[in-house]
């Protein structure tokens, strides 16, 4: 990738503007549709054998019940049904996952150095902000000692840059750190 020519945009409106996931193949959303189509058959078709099963061996006065030969036809006809759909189900899911990864593995690179440069970004912010509440804090501190009255921004710098460097430690210097999930 190009390195990032800074311009005069600000950082979060580039950002906003090219953290964006790229748009799937056509091949990508002809699996998805594929593999939920073939899916759907396949859990219709199981449904319909079940529903079957249970409706022979209850009595309905509005619905005639099923001979046994009837019943035994007709659900080996459904599981021969069933079959070919798991075989299609399983084939459409194997394709769909395959697409899956690529387009994972495409996001990821297409992706990355922009990602790289948002958490740059986001510490270096987080250490401007921890700079300033160092200020605001040596000020609170200088303050109590003469027994000056501040404002709540300085007064609570200190409890705000513990709360802050907390939140840093436990959880954005994990997310600066790993970079993707596993």
């Amino acid at each position: 990738m190009l390195p990032r020519v800074k311009s005069v945009e600000h950082d979060g409106a580039y950002f906003r503007r090219v953290l964006k996931l790229p748009r799937p193949s056509a091949e990508f959303e002809i699996a998805r549709e594929e593999n939920r189509r073939a899916s759907s058959e396949l859990r219709h078709l199981t449904e319909r054998r079940e529903t079957l099963k249970i409706e022979a061996n209850v009595q309905h006065s509005a619905k005639p019940r099923l001979t046994d030969d009837v019943l035994r036809e007709t659900l080996d006809n459904l599981a021969t049904e069933i079959i070919a759909a798991t075989a299609r189900d399983q084939s459409a899911r194997a394709d769909f996952d395959k697409l899956k990864t690529a387009y994972r593995e495409h996001v990821g690179v297409t992706l990355a150095s922009d990602i790289e440069g948002l958490g740059v970004l986001i510490k270096h912010h987080i250490d401007e902000v921890l700079g300033l509440l160092d200020v605001a804090t040596a000020l609170g501190a200088e303050a109590r000692e003469a027994r000056v009255e501040m404002p709540a921004l300085i007064g609570g710098a200190h409890d705000a840059k513990r709360l802050l460097a907390l939140a840093v430690d436990t959880t954005l210097n994990k997310m600066l750190s790993k970079g993707r999930r596993a």
